[in-house]
């Protein structure tokens, strides 16, 4: 199937309340196949991960991946919404359909996120939040306190970085997230998905800020305990605040990506 314009798929805007409801709807979507859905992101965040750490292309590549895994994770979703199983298969379901206009919309992904990690390490500079990551064990294991000239001058910078390549993200992946399901599954050009992506973010701000601020609240809580570890240098605080970090991480990741095809969903009128 191919589809030349947008006209021919509406989308609505929804109560804010819906944000809420996609993440219920996601939780319930991969309710019997959770442990594998949960195990496809972890592969999809290592795989892409790996990928990223390619001298020159990486960030490229890595995005380019992502992409393509995160419209496989989108057919897994729709299969599960027809009763089908969920399967290992459908993490690379994506290079069956569209093809073209697949691979087309990735690149498209990976140069923006080209431009934007290295705008970022611009602004950020050498080390970054990867020297502060570096001195933790130490200061958890009764090592030397971390130079605070040092920590203030790396906040700075990458507070600086984070801020302005957040900006910059924040449409780039509003035109991306609905895009995905709609080229994926409806066979939408390249061009027209993502501008009704675009457009039909916008038209949803509301339930999408419902839908960010319980996985935002849940993870400062869940991070908390590792700014006590740090602070009073416990290692036995830091032991147990760190896997259950990783944890709020990873199911905030697997909610993430069932949202995309919960929301599309409901922003499309497909579930009425």
């Amino acid at each position: 199937m191919s589809i030349s314009a947008a006209s021919v798929v509406v989308a609505r805007s929804v109560p804010a309340g819906r944000g809420w409801q996609w993440i219920v709807d996601a939780w319930a979507l991969t309710a019997g196949y959770r442990a594998l859905f949960v195990g496809l992101v972890v592969a999809l965040v290592v795989l892409a991960g790996v990928v990223d750490e390619i001298p020159v292309v990486g960030s490229f590549a890595g995005a380019l991946l992502a992409l393509a895994l995160t419209a496989g994770l989108v057919v897994g979703c729709d299969a599960l919404r027809r009763g089908e199983p969920l399967k290992l298969d459908h993490l690379f379901a994506a290079f069956e359909r569209q093809r073209p206009k697949l691979v087309t919309l990735a690149v498209i992904f990976g140069v923006a996120n080209f431009v934007l990690e290295t705008l970022g390490d611009l602004i950020g500079g050498p080390g970054g939040v990867g020297a502060l990551l570096d001195m933790l064990p130490g200061v958890l294991l009764g090592g030397a306190a971390p130079d605070l000239m040092l920590v203030r001058d790396v906040m700075l910078r990458s507070l600086m970085a984070m801020l302005v390549v957040l900006g910059l993200s924040i449409p780039l992946y509003m035109a991306f997230w609905f895009a995905i399901p709609l080229v994926t599954l409806r066979g939408l050009d390249v061009m027209p998905a993502m501008k009704l992506s675009l457009a039909a973010c916008m038209d949803n701000m509301q339930p999408f800020v419902v839908w960010s601020v319980p996985p935002l609240l849940f993870t400062i809580v869940v991070v908390a305990p590792l700014g006590v570890a740090v602070a009073t240098r416990s290692l036995l605080l830091g032991l147990v605040s760190v896997p259950l970090l990783l944890l709020d991480l990873v199911l905030l990741a697997a909610l993430t990506f069932a949202s995309i095809y919960t929301s599309y969903r409901d922003v499309f009128a497909l579930g009425e």
